[in-house]
Parts: C-alpha cells; sequence; structure tokens
C-alpha cells in the first residue's frame, strides 16, 4: 500500500472513530502522518457537552488500536491526553493547568 493510500485510509478510520463517539467535529481536527496521528482542538459533544472520562478513554482505545498507527498525539483544549506504550493518562483542564510530576505553582524553577 502506497504512503498516500495508508495516510488516507488512517484518516478516513479516525474520522469514523470520532463520528463514533458522537464527537463534535466541528471543534477537533486531525491529522496522520508516518504511523503517527495528531488530534487536536476541543473535543465534546454533538451537542457541545463535555464527554466524560470513560467515553474518553474508550476514544483514545478506537484511535491507539488503528493498524499501521505506532503514535497517537493529543493537543486537546479540554483534555490532557498522554498515550504513550504502556502508559495513558487523561486529565479533564488544560495542559497549563495542569503541574507535571507533583511541583508546587510557587517552586521558582517552574
Amino acid at each position: 500500500m502506497s504512503d498516500e493510500v495508508a495516510r488516507y485510509e488512517i484518516n478516513r478510520r479516525v474520522r469514523n472513530i470520532l463520528v463514533s463517539h458522537n464527537a463534535n467535529m466541528t471543534k477537533i481536527s486531525y491529522t496522520s502522518s508516518n504511523r503517527s496521528v495528531c488530534v487536536y482542538g476541543s473535543l465534546c459533544n454533538n451537542d457541545n457537552s463535555d464527554f466524560n472520562m470513560s467515553s474518553v478513554r474508550a476514544l483514545v482505545s478506537d484511535l491507539i488500536n488503528i493498524p499501521r498507527v505506532s503514535a497517537v498525539q493529543f493537543d486537546l483544549d479540554n483534555w490532557v491526553i498522554v498515550a504513550e506504550p504502556g502508559e495513558l493518562i487523561i486529565t479533564k483542564g488544560q495542559a497549563s493547568e495542569i503541574l507535571q510530576w507533583g511541583k508546587s505553582k510557587e517552586d521558582p524553577f517552574l
């Protein structure tokens, strides 16, 4: 399968998964390249309500399991999702609101 056909097929599958989970397609975008998928924007339902944690987990699981995809990256306005091999972190909110490694906001090295 050519790279262009594979990319088209991956994008088609990503769209089908997002639609099947009732994601509002006017608020979320995606792209694929070299066996990687990037999802960005705001993740919300068709009625603009927020996803719940189990729905996000199911959506991420479906995206991770797309054939010929080795990495899925997320840059969402309303969820922080880290999907690495052997690790899945999902947190509601923006990345700027979440402090990594348990650091305090008063830490002078932040």
